[in-house]
């Protein structure tokens, strides 16, 4: 049987995700995917895990990586692909971005004490052990193990969600300085679930980011989780004439954030090859 499908984009325990870096691969192998790229938020430390499990050689890795930034005031997601599995200048900045991350997720601890949630130090060593980059996901769980509501989904609806009373706002580099940065490292920078942006023209906002160094974009992507109604059309139709390689995947978390399931938006192994001769270029002129 011919391995034709590649699901770009999950995440493991190492950021916001629930399943090891094997796992995630052991599942791929059950989905009978012929790829799958590992891009844990703000962390490289699963990639080593990630790349040197046993697997088919049927099932081609992708190693890469997920990175917040800004424009305009929004919230804009990178994915790094091919990103070096030991880069000096990488560690360091992506430490820098975890210590803005646990100060962050403090804060937010604390806010949910004021709001009299008594958030127990205990509590949070369970849920982030072996984690890398702590998020609201991780205290969406706590939450709901707390009995405080009945899923993640709704923890993020009434406390951590965007304009709820624990909300805190992360300070982010800009879209521009994170694709710049990107391609420094020899990594392939693509622009991860467009349509969550909110930008009120598109294809405008996808030439914008081409000329500051983008070289694809998701298409792929289910955007139902996140209460959005348009897809993955919509996403191809403002794309479409710019030469960006269009890539997808399932944005898979496990059980710790309601995302859709490993393998359920894929795209064509033949993208990652795409994807490894962009880097060549990449790293051609860097």
């Amino acid at each position: 049987m011919v391995r034709a499908r590649a699901d770009l984009h999950t995440h493991s325990v190492l950021s916001d995700g629930s399943d090891t870096p094997t796992t995630l691969l052991r599942m791929a192998e059950e989905l009978q995917l012929g790829g799958i790229a590992l891009t844990d938020h703000d962390t490289v430390k699963g990639l080593r895990e990630f790349m040197d499990a046993d697997a088919s050689p049927d099932l081609e890795r992708v190693p890469g990586l997920e990175m917040s930034a800004d424009y305009d005031g929004k919230e804009v997601h990178i994915l790094g692909y091919f990103v070096p599995l030991d880069s000096d200048e990488l560690n360091e900045r992506l430490e820098n971005l975890r210590t803005r991350r646990e100060a962050k997720f403090s804060r937010t601890v604390q806010r949910l004490r004021d709001l009299g949630i008594d958030v127990k130090q205990n509590e949070l060593d369970e849920v982030l052990q072996g984690v890398e980059s702590p998020a609201r996901p991780h205290l969406a769980r706590v939450l709901v193990e707390k009995g405080i509501v009945s899923s993640t989904t709704e923890a993020f609806e009434v406390y951590l969600g965007e304009g709820k009373p624990a909300y805190v706002k992360k300070e982010r580099p800009s879209a521009n300085e994170v694709i710049a940065f990107l391609r420094s490292i020899g990594a392939v920078p693509v622009v991860a679930h467009p349509l969550t942006i909110g930008v009120a023209n598109l294809r405008a906002f996808l030439k914008l980011l081409k000329r500051w160094g983008v070289v694809g974009v998701e298409v792929e992507y289910d955007y139902g989780p996140v209460g959005i109604v348009r897809g993955s059309k919509d996403v191809q139709a403002a794309a479409h004439g710019l030469g960006l390689i269009e890539t997808g995947g399932s944005d898979y978390h496990g059980t710790s954030v309601v995302m859709a399931d490993l393998g359920t938006n894929t795209v064509s192994v033949e993208v990652i090859e795409r994807l490894r001769k962009a880097a060549k270029v990449i790293l051609s002129e860097s």
